[in-house]
């Protein structure tokens, strides 16, 4: 009951303090064009959902992602120039998702995104392939919408009857499919910036300096996200965060499984600089 209590304190305190700087946003949007933030599931966009992209200078968040996953469909979902970050625009939904539909497709549109401020966040697409097993199996939470719930459930039952290996190949199209349309976003928006996970774990600073290029975050704020990334020491299928580390494929794939998935999504791992 304590735990609950202070999550709900402290749910009101950021609510208040959102209050509180609504005027001066207000006041300054215009001087700070909006940015698109484009990743995939497990490249830790829980955190930027959550956390990182609530509190970006100039700012304000707007997770359409979130709403329609709860089942509060927004009347109509529009893109400001100036004084908003969008996303995170999760560019592994579910095709068959009213999120990928009302969302994720039309960001799609390189007509569209040509002239707009984008970050595209990545993480090795094989790490991303043995999370999402684990997640869609065993910990990722359940939606509130009774639509999505179901979808939710009958995929977890079908993962469970699968081996980590069985899945990895049989998403291994979708997640090269995802890598491809960044790449053709990355080549067709100029204003763009590339972060890696593997920076935000192992070198923080580059990561940091990096993401400042695009975006104004106060020193304390970085600490938190540095503090809030890191790697779990344990290993639990159960917990959404269950590892975090980089080449963890290599642990949980068998050998034919990493040469086929290493084969399979060379162009992707050249594109952006993963090694084979």
């Amino acid at each position: 009951m304590q735990s609950i209590l202070v999550k709900k304190s402290l749910r009101s305190s950021e609510k208040f303090r959102g209050l509180l700087n609504y005027p001066k946003w207000l006041l300054n949007k215009d001087k700070y064009e909006s940015v698109f933030f484009y990743t995939f599931h497990k490249c830790a966009s829980s955190l930027f959902s959550g956390y990182v992209l609530r509190n970006i200078e100039g700012l304000r968040n707007i997770d359409y992602a979130s709403r329609l996953y709860q089942g509060r469909e927004p009347k109509t979902i529009k893109f400001e120039k100036y004084g908003y970050i969008y996303g995170p625009i999760r560019l592994s939904a579910d095709p068959s998702s009213i999120v990928y539909q009302q969302l994720v497709q039309p960001l799609l549109d390189k007509d569209l995104m040509k002239d707009k401020k984008i970050i595209f966040m990545i993480r090795d697409p094989r790490d991303i392939l043995v999370s999402k097993y684990y997640s869609d199996g065993f910990s990722h939470g359940l939606s509130p919408s009774w639509e999505n719930r179901q979808r939710q459930l009958n995929r977890r039952e079908k993962v469970k009857n699968m081996t980590v290996d069985e899945y990895v190949l049989e998403l291994a199209q979708n997640i090269k499919w995802g890598f491809d349309k960044m790449h053709e976003l990355y080549q067709s928006c100029p204003k763009n910036k590339i972060l890696k996970y593997e920076d935000m774990i192992y070198r923080w600073n580059l990561f940091a300096e990096d993401f400042t290029e695009v975006v104004s975050v106060k020193k304390k704020i970085l600490t938190q996200i540095y503090n809030k990334s890191r790697p779990s020491k344990s290993d639990n299928k159960w917990s959404h965060l269950r590892s975090g580390i980089a080449r963890d494929f290599e642990r949980k794939l068998k050998k034919d499984t990493v040469r086929y998935l290493n084969e399979y999504l060379k162009p992707v791992l050249e594109t952006f600089d993963y090694d084979v």
